[in-house]
């Protein structure tokens, strides 16, 4: 369950201050935001693209945040990260695996670096505002990483993220859509980003940790 991690891989170019500095303020607005709010429900599409092959897959998915915890279901598949463990549950094969994340893991698979990915080792730039969006793109600095940019739409009016595309160097092309962001009613309680195994007895539960 890695596409939020694609969003965090990119190569380098040389940008104007000026187009940093204007990138990071709506970007920075944007996070604000998010970090505002005491939890977070999002709906969005995942797509996953290669032109060249006419691939285009599209996959509807839920996320909830609240502070450093998350859940997040897409593709069949459920995360969960209660503040210590992931627990990646399986529902069609009936498995739950439970391990301690890396730093590198957490920062790839919660939901919530994607509204700060900015601020993550990437140099950025303003490339247009165009009917309300401004659209920016970000390049890493690791010239290692997979892949060669992230697109990132923002409406300027309310500073709400609308897309968010990574680029990769194999042509295959990640893109998150939010659908929509809305403050949770009742707010989740901590119990809601953990699996309860206890609950699951017919679930065979893989201990990574």
């Amino acid at each position: 369950m890695h596409y939020i991690i694609t969003l965090l891989s990119f190569i380098a170019f040389c940008l104007p201050t000026l187009g940093q500095n204007e990138a990071k303020t709506i970007l920075d607005k944007s996070a604000a935001k998010i970090k505002a709010l005491p939890a977070v429900e999002i709906q969005f599409t995942l797509t996953m693209e290669n032109k060249a092959e006419n691939i285009n897959e599209e996959h509807e998915g839920k996320a909830w945040m609240k502070g450093n915890l998350y859940k997040l279901n897409v593709m069949d598949v459920e995360n969960y990260y209660d503040g210590t463990n992931i627990y990646t549950y399986m529902p069609e094969v009936q498995e739950v695996n439970i391990k301690n994340p890396s730093d590198e893991e957490e920062d790839m698979l919660n939901p919530t670096k994607i509204f700060d990915i900015h601020n993550t080792g990437f140099k950025q730039q303003l490339i247009s505002t165009t009917n309300g969006i401004a659209y920016i793109e970000l390049y890493p600095i690791d010239l290692k990483k997979n892949f060669v940019k992230i697109g990132i739409r923002v409406k300027t009016a309310d500073s709400s993220i609308q897309e968010v595309t990574s680029f990769g160097k194999d042509g295959n092309n990640l893109i998150i859509t939010i659908n929509s962001i809305k403050h949770p009613s009742p707010i989740p309680a901590d119990s809601f980003f953990k699996f309860d195994t206890a609950k699951h007895a017919d679930v065979e539960v893989v201990d990574m940790r």
